[in-house]
């Protein structure tokens, strides 16, 4: 049974993304905050993911189980709006942490092991809007921490093919999702990205489908 260590699993995506996965017969290894009891082909490791030291901890302790793991899922993150004149290098910094330190350290530890056994797959989640400079000033800080996360995956295509390794993002609007809905509750759902979807093209990846390192929804 293949392996996959996943962050960001106990999110509105993260629950679909780990349940494609481990209905598709994989075993999925979860980065989660608080202990949970592992059920079927998930497994639960308490971790810090902002704390580098946590993160490399996580993926050692996959491996130390006897698990080789070819592909890495990075889900973790949040958001926060908030346009220049109402951001400071405080909230910059908090985003930073949320959804570009929790996947660098854990990529960075996962990396150096998949050099160790000839490769192996990364995928992230960045944001459409972040990358649109027009509208991405209206949600500063979020959107540099998502721009940060795309420039690393298309780094690390180009820094470490050689070894094997390759980087995948996925680029969504709005994400269909319970939280969502609460936020703008008259907007048109029928136009949002499904949870489904995206867990489908990480599903995909996964099995060598999908070979895009940019994936726009």
């Amino acid at each position: 049974m293949e392996n996959i260590l996943l962050t960001g699993g106990t999110g509105n995506l993260g629950k679909t993304v780990v349940k494609v996965l481990a209905d598709g017969g994989y075993h999925v290894h979860l980065a989660v905050r608080k202990e949970v009891a592992g059920v079927g082909n998930v497994s639960h490791y308490p971790t810090e993911l902002t704390d580098s030291a946590q993160a490399g901890a996580f993926v050692q302790n996959v491996i130390n189980v006897g698990k080789s793991i070819r592909t890495g899922v990075f889900l973790a993150g949040g958001f926060a709006a908030g346009n220049l004149a109402k951001t400071s290098m405080e909230d910059i910094h908090s985003m930073i942490q949320v959804n570009f330190a929790t996947a660098f350290n854990t990529a960075q530890e996962l990396i150096a092991y998949y050099k160790t056994v000839g490769g192996g797959k990364l995928i992230f989640v960045g944001s459409k809007a972040a990358m649109d400079f027009k509208g991405a000033g209206n949600t500063l800080a979020y959107s540099l921490s998502k721009q940060l996360l795309y420039n690393f995956s298309t780094l690390i295509n180009e820094s470490e093919k050689a070894s094997g390794i390759t980087s995948h993002i996925l680029l969504p609007g709005t994400i269909d999702t319970e939280t969502n809905r609460g936020f703008m509750p008259n907007a048109d759902f029928s136009k949002w990205v499904k949870p489904e979807a995206m867990a489908g093209v990480i599903k995909d990846i996964v099995a060598g489908m999908e070979m895009r390192p940019v994936i726009e929804f």
